[in-house]
């Protein structure tokens, strides 16, 4: 009998920030008793102090040291001195969580496994994430106890550290880690152990916390032949120990994931490589295609890999060369051409000779149905389409009902999508023209009694793909109810993985009679839900709607609000013009009672308090939401999105989006387009603003109205003359303090704000600069530098924007379309675009405005031009008004229509009349 259910074997080197951690995690094991050993490497840090300290306080943990020799010949260490039931493996910059080894060790006691595998968690300092392939390990209906002979998913998973393993068994089997590999130990480990065992119990909880940890020197994370040389070794043991096995007809499961895996490291490390070392490169990667045992799993490759792999096994090294640097260079797409009927990877171009290999016979379409509705025999259908890789411009499409003995087609006119370039293949492929019109299809006089599966039809490169029609979200299926008209009913109903179906079935009285009754039911034990799980809010919501809603209606209710805890923007002064000016409108602003905003509203009245059941209800029942933001994202209650998800129908209102900026400068179709936001009216600044809505978002003509934005009313310049602000926007990428600071964003302006040359302007002119960092910016700051008495940083919550904007009197900003409202006051605005690729390709999708040539101000992309073009501005004899309305004002004109002092007026007319 063991003294220890489980011995825990943590190796470490060099791990001092984190030993700590990972040692005080297994201590504090639910499961006990526990056995730790710590076999430390030759560590050369004061990790091997911190390590002793713990065996010396603890009985249960031993300390034990060897020469700088591996992790494997570590783990054998501790092995060899293990005295636990089970033993497990753990690095010393991981940790586990409380129950982890109770949970392991539970599933493997109970089955009598001599393995068992946990599910695991990677994080690093910015974030934690799950890996995809570990779903496939832990998928719904796969067994709690399997082997891996008969379930494939468990090759997926090779490390040792979120497994148990019986340690006498390990023992008779003289199972142990290779320890001529430096790469790869975990796997031949794993599946020598895997394939022996008994079985493997399955634990779908988080058993290890795995650090990803990119600036560690390891083997793998190096770019060396030494590490490509090893990935053929562990092939050439993978071999012997799959033969000693007599499973060789098992190997080509373990053989696919190596071969994808060598790949990937060629086309990621590549970049790192001499030309002289590309040529034993290519002789290194030829060894390894060599070994495999099954070839035909080089027919299943993608067409990069298919390409690549060619080349190697005819060793042309010219093309092995430029392949490689192409994808390191980001050129790669995975973008399709068609050539006489057929359809290639658009590699076909630069690599001929490799044409039968880059030829596609396989087409894979992707779709998404963002409208349909069911009512009476009408069907509505809107969304996209569009075969992967292949520009949307030749592409036929057409929704396709089949059922037993028939087919029905429907042709699709092509819709402009700009957002679907930009959401799937970041402007690289062309799917400009994937959407589809949304088209209305009465299905009683298309088609005959009987069920009828629905489908999408793409014709490109002379083959069709009938993709099965997919509606994925719950809230939309909702909107497909079944309906009775002139005694047909007509239904559809949703598989298990949302494919749709509908059915076309005469009914007599009492079929219709049960139609309606298990739609009641249906209906009642939705809401009922609610009530068992004691969310009154929800419930009331629901019965109050269906007592009231016909009342409320009438009373042409108006909800206006911006994000839940402010008002500062074109809500809030829309919503003040129309508290003094039309009192009559029953208009309402909701806002979070605790917010600071609260106060410099509350004095107006109607006010709704966030989240309460009023908030809710009049969500449900007001003729209008009004919202200068994303209405779902800011303005909808929890409540009301459970609501409005079973009943869609209930969502009549008409949603106005009356903006907080000016769209050009960046294409935001792909969040706010028709088929995704569906607003009534969408406000714009311009008939050119207008134009791009109408062209790319979905919009009609009447839907779009041209006011300008509210808060450009209450735009009155203050300023002296002698202010500067500085507002840049943020930058998506950067996620911490420390890699802010270090960035060349932040740099940019600290080194401005430091120049002599700048603080000399400054004093001369007799200026100050307010520098106000965007809140996604001030989030990430702890303590902010300070510039002297000139120089002053201006923290979110001091003033609002639009105060900032009033009092100064020369705005310095990159991509903010703050520089609007400046603009707006016939002030001077530079633009300071030093990172204008990144930003367009990391942060926003550039729009129609062109930034290099169309804008309203000067752009500079250095400090110093920056510098001298303050300089020009506070020497021009002309006035800073008189500066920018003859440098720039026909600029401007083109992007903002002005009507001073009567935005609001007819903003509150055109949002008035009834559509």
């Amino acid at each position: 009998m063991s003294k220890y259910k489980v011995t825990a074997v943590i190796v470490n080197y060099n791990k001092e920030p984190y030993i700590s951690q990972c040692i005080e995690s297994v201590i504090n094991q639910s499961l006990q008793p526990i056995e730790i050993i710590i076999v430390d490497d030759g560590s050369t840090d004061n990790s091997c102090i911190i390590s002793s300290r713990y065996a010396a306080a603890h009985p249960h943990v031993r300390y034990l040291t060897q020469e700088n020799k591996g992790v494997s010949s570590a783990r054998n260490k501790g092995l060899s001195y293990a005295q636990g039931e089970y033993v497990a493996f753990l690095d010393a910059d991981d940790y586990v969580p409380a129950n982890a080894y109770e949970r392991l060790y539970k599933a493997a006691v109970q089955s009598d496994a001599d393995t068992a595998v946990g599910n695991f968690e990677c994080f690093n300092e910015y974030r934690t994430w799950h890996l995809a392939y570990m779903k496939k390990v832990f998928a719904k209906g796969l067994p709690a106890v399997r082997h891996i002979s008969t379930h494939q998913e468990l090759h997926l998973t090779p490390s040792v550290s979120n497994k148990l393993f019986r340690r006498e068994w390990l023992l008779q089997q003289k199972i142990v880690f290779q320890e001529n590999l430096q790469i790869g130990e975990d796997l031949l480990f794993t599946q020598n152990a895997l394939h022996l065992s008994n079985k493997t119990a399955m634990c779908n909880y988080p058993v290890l916390y795995y650090r990803v940890n990119e600036e560690e020197h390891t083997l793998s994370k190096q770019a060396t032949l030494a590490f490509f040389e090893q990935l053929v070794l562990v092939q050439k043991e993978l071999k012997q120990l799959y033969d000693s096995l007599h499973r060789q007809n098992e190997l080509v499961h373990i053989e696919k994931r190596q071969l994808a895996f060598f790949l990937s490291s060629l086309f990621r490390k590549a970049a790192a490589f001499s030309k002289e070392q590309l040529h034993e490169l290519l002789t290194v990667s030829r060894a390894f295609v060599h070994t495999l045992t099954e070839k035909s799993l080089l027919d299943q490759l993608d067409s990069r890999n298919r390409l690549l792999s060619q080349i190697i096994i005819q060793k042309d090294y010219e093309p092995f060369v430029k392949l490689l640097s192409s994808f390191c260079k980001d050129s790669f797409t995975n973008e399709l051409v068609q050539q006489d009927q057929k359809v290639y990877s658009k590699l076909v171009e630069e690599y001929t000779t490799y044409a039968p290999w880059l030829e596609i016979h396989s087409l894979q379409a992707e779709h998404r149905i963002e409208v349909i509705r069911l009512e009476g025999a009408n069907l509505t259908i809107g969304g996209y389409a569009f075969v992967k890789g292949l520009s949307t411009e030749d592409i036929q499409k057409e929704i396709v009902f089949k059922s037993k003995m028939e087919t029905k087609v429907i042709s699709l006119e092509n819709e402009l999508r700009t957002d679907v370039s930009y959401l799937f293949a970041h402007n690289k492929i062309n799917y400009h023209h994937a959407g589809f019109q949304t088209i209305t299809i009465n299905l009683i006089n298309l088609l005959q009694n009987g069920s009828w599966n629905v489908f999408l039809r793409l014709k490109a490169g002379g083959k069709a793909i009938d993709e099965p029609l997919q509606v994925i979200l719950a809230q939309l299926r909702n909107h497909a109810k079944p309906n009775i008209t002139h005694n047909v009913e007509v239904s559809a109903s949703f598989s298990a993985n949302s494919q749709m179906s509908v059915r076309v079935k005469k009914v007599n009285f009492l079929e219709k009679c049960i139609s309606k009754l298990t739609g009641i039911k249906r209906a009642v034990r939705y809401d009922m839900s609610f009530l068992k799980k004691r969310d009154y809010h929800t419930f009331s919501a629901i019965v109050l709607y269906k007592l009231f809603n016909r009342l409320y209606r009438n009373k042409n209710i108006w909800l206006i609000g911006e994000r839940k805890d402010t008002a500062q923007d074109n809500s809030y002064h829309l919503y003040t013009y129309i508290r003094t000016n039309h009192q009559h409108q029953k208009a309402y602003y909701v806002i979070d009672k605790h917010a600071e905003d609260y106060q410099r509203i509350k004095h107006l009245g109607n006010i709704v308090h966030f989240n309460s059941l009023k908030h809710t209800l009049y969500l449900l029942v007001s003729h209008k939401t009004i919202n200068s933001y994303s209405e779902a994202s800011n303005m909808y209650t929890t409540a009301y999105k459970n609501i409005i998800k079973y009943y869609p129908e209930w969502q009549q209102n008409e949603k106005v989006f009356i903006q907080h900026g000016v769209i050009g400068v960046s294409r935001v179709n792909h969040v706010l387009h028709k088929n995704r936001m569906n607003y009534s009216q969408f406000v714009v600044s311009s008939p050119f603003e207008k134009k791009h809505i109408v062209k790319e978002f979905g919009y009609s003509e009447d839907e779009v109205i041209v006011t300008g934005l509210a808060r450009w009313d209450a735009l009155k310049d203050i300023s002296t003359g002698k202010e500067i602000l500085v507002m840049p926007t943020w930058r998506n990428w950067l996620k911490t303090e420390e890699q802010l600071f270090e960035s060349d964003y932040w740099n940019r302006y600290i080194s401005l704000f430091r120049d002599e040359e700048f603080i000399r302007l400054l004093e001369q002119k007799d200026l100050t600069v307010t520098f106000f960092p965007h809140y996604q910016i001030q989030k990430l700051i702890k303590t902010f530098p300070e510039f002297g008495d000139r120089i002053k940083i201006a923290k979110q919550g001091e003033e609002t924007v639009q105060n900032m904007l009033k009092r100064h009197s020369v705005l310095l900003t990159d991509y903010s379309t703050v520089a609007f409202d400046f603009a707006y006051m016939n002030k001077p605005v530079l633009f300071y675009q030093f990172d204008y690729d990144d930003f367009y390709s990391k942060h926003y999708n550039e729009g129609p405005i062109n930034h290099k040539f169309d804008l309203f101000g000067k752009r500079v992309e250095e400090r110093g031009a920056l510098i001298e073009e303050f300089k020009s501005i506070y020497t021009e004899k002309d006035s800073l008004e008189e500066y920018f309305i003859t440098q720039y004002q026909s600029k401007f004109d083109k992007f903002v229509s002005k009507n001073p002092g009567l935005i609001s007026e007819q903003l509150f007319q055109a949002i008035s009349q009834e559509r």
